[in-house]
């Protein structure tokens, strides 16, 4: 981050960070806290193989490991997306913070930035894309969270390693057992048995969707919970035409929708609209006939598509929702114009803190997706517990450095033990403070003297988010479980437990118990393959298609009829062939 800090002031606790716990302060000079030079570290691994040297007087092996960091310190180079929750301390950047100065003085990993770029309208996946195009080189190490396409298309380019042997010798036990909680979890990245990507691991269930509504403005209506499709719509209606701000104007609509890249996504999510009558566009869905179809083609897509249209029809929805993303639909709801949308259990911590920044004494309040006219409810899934991707050049010098980073946060960070390093965040003063009376405190705008240097107060400066492993670690059960029982009211007896108490809001807690208590609904994505050859020639060009012929419907540009023609195109234009393909690779992976 921004400048070069002196020495790195950690105390010997271990926590979980609020980083480390969803998903989506300067230390007050040296407080008493011992620099991390001079503190004992544990091992980058925490299997046998990942720590036993080659046998030298040294204690040092082939690569350079003693067994707790590297004797010589090593440099992994990588780009990054800087997500707009990324949030540091003034004189801090992503090239230069607390994080990086922590990992090269620990484990002898310096990680370098060949470039860094906010990560706004996709553009860590267009820069990506355009180095391939250009043959640019690329760097030690690529990490990803976003669409597969990107992903094989870093594969294809036949720069990136098979990582079999470097996880079988170097992951540690955690990752390890984490990772094998799924038997599919490598199946999108493998090739001719090769494994070719390392999986980013994530808490089970955290991408599961909720609905929020501005629940100050349920109250001040007099509006009931939705059960169904219908009961939501009462309450579009109203918030767009019973002036729920109380301003006198009509400025205000039923739901942030951001649907420019598609109708599957992470937040301003509209795909479990398709739910409602059945179908999950985007994906893959398994037919009564046991086949897999595309759902964005099935009959189904077309009354969802219908019904977003007679909302764009009445104003529930800004004409400007084809024109956002996810991260750019969001601000619908945020600048306190929507009192709708579909999200995450995480949401409170962002991007809601900015909805109470702008909109003083708003409130928010978690529903259950509601039922379709006949009963249907369905919700997007992913690749459980995987959100991303870590691809090694071939050209590496240190391509095992990469897990043993990993290693490192899934020992000490994922689930930390009490009296560790980590037990009340990473770094005082930035995720974390002590107050007088031995409290700990993540308020930087209550205690500005224990948190120096914050550039927004607020929002916490939570250092984890730097990391090349996107949170450090995850276990996937972890999160879930810990949650549902701080629900129940039940006592936290651990650290994590402790820290998630400390930083979930109650909203996020009801949240999670109606993901928990919905979990049903999840419709599975069953083609987690690689693309298949057709879909590498054609997919872009199936996706704009789709996406176009779904916009003009919605907009009135189109009769709800043309949707029958874009099927037909879609089929002739490789969909078929297409989907032949997927059915063979199902019933190969189903064997």
């Amino acid at each position: 981050m921004r400048n070069s800090m002196k020495k790195l002031m950690l105390v010997s606790l271990t926590g979980v960070l609020a980083a480390s716990l969803a998903a989506c302060g300067s230390n007050n000079n040296n407080g008493g806290n011992q620099p991390a030079s001079e503190k004992p570290s544990n091992s980058g691994g925490s299997n046998a193989a990942a720590t036993t040297n080659t046998g030298t007087d040294s204690g040092v092996d082939e690569t350079g490991w003693d067994g707790k960091k590297y004797a010589e310190p090593i440099t992994l180079t990588t780009v990054k997306g800087v997500g707009t929750n990324y949030f540091f301390k003034t004189g801090e950047t992503m090239e230069n913070n607390v994080l990086q100065k922590y990992m090269k003085d620990n484990l002898g990993i310096d990680v370098k930035y060949d470039w860094v770029v906010t990560d706004t309208n996709d553009a860590y996946k267009t820069k990506l894309r355009l180095m391939l195009s250009s043959g640019e080189k690329m760097p030690d190490v690529i990490t990803y969270r976003g669409d597969m396409e990107t992903v094989n298309m870093l594969i294809d380019s036949g720069q990136f390693m098979s990582v079999n042997d470097l996880f079988d010798k170097y992951a540690g036990d955690e990752y390890k057992k984490a990772a094998g909680l799924n038997p599919d979890t490598f199946l999108p990245v493998t090739r001719d048995g090769e494994k070719m990507a390392l999986p980013v691991l994530d808490y089970a269930y955290n991408d599961d969707m909720v609905l929020w509504l501005r629940q100050d403005w349920m109250d001040k209506l007099g509006l009931q919970a939705p059960k169904t499709v219908a009961d939501l719509e009462v309450i579009l209606d109203a918030f767009t035409n019973k002036d729920p701000d109380g301003n006198g104007k009509p400025d205000t609509f039923g739901m942030a929708l951001g649907f420019k890249n598609g109708f599957l996504n992470w937040m301003t999510d509209v795909s479990w609209l398709f739910g409602a009558y059945g179908t999950m566009p985007g994906q893959w869905n398994k037919s009564a006939d046991g086949t897999l179809t595309f759902g964005s083609v099935d009959p189904a897509s077309k009354q969802a598509l219908s019904t977003l249209k007679n909302w764009m029809d009445k104003g529930w929805i800004s004409k400007d929702s084809g024109l956002k993303d996810d991260t750019s639909g969001s601000e619908f709801f945020t600048k306190g114009q929507a009192g709708a949308i579909v999200g995450r259990n995480w949401l409170p911590d962002w991007p809601f803190g900015d909805l109470i920044n702008n909109v003083p004494g708003a409130k928010y309040k978690a529903y259950p997706i509601p039922s379709g006219p006949d009963g249907k409810v369905g919700s997007q899934s992913g690749n459980p517990s995987v959100n991303g991707w870590m691809l090694i050049n071939k050209k590496a010098e240190h391509p095992e450095a990469l897990l043993r980073y990993y290693n490192f946060f899934f020992d000490n960070w994922a689930n930390p033990q009490k009296g560790s390093e980590f037990e009340n965040g990473f770094a005082e003063g930035y995720d974390w403070a002590k107050l007088p009376d031995g409290t700990i405190t993540k308020d930087p705008e209550k205690y500005p003297d224990l948190f120096p240097n914050y550039a927004d107060r607020t929002h916490l400066v939570e250092p984890i988010y730097y990391s090349l492993t996107f949170e450090g670690a995850r276990q996937p059960s972890l999160y879930a479980d810990t949650m549902i029982k701080l629900y129940n009211g039940e006592a936290p007896s651990t650290p994590y437990e402790e820290q998630t108490k400390a930083v979930r809001k109650p909203e996020n807690l009801e949240a999670m118990k109606i993901v928990m208590d919905q979990k049903d609904i999840r419709m599975k994505n069953y083609f987690q393959g690689p693309l298949t050859e057709t879909m590498k020639s054609k997919n872009e060009l199936l996706n704009k298609l789709v996406n176009e012929s779904f916009s003009k419907i919605i907009y009135g540009q189109a009769p709800i009829d043309s949707f029958d023609t874009m099927v037909e195109n879609w089929k002739k234009s490789g969909g078929d062939q297409v989907t032949k393909e997927v059915n063979e690779w199902y019933a190969s992976a189903s064997k």
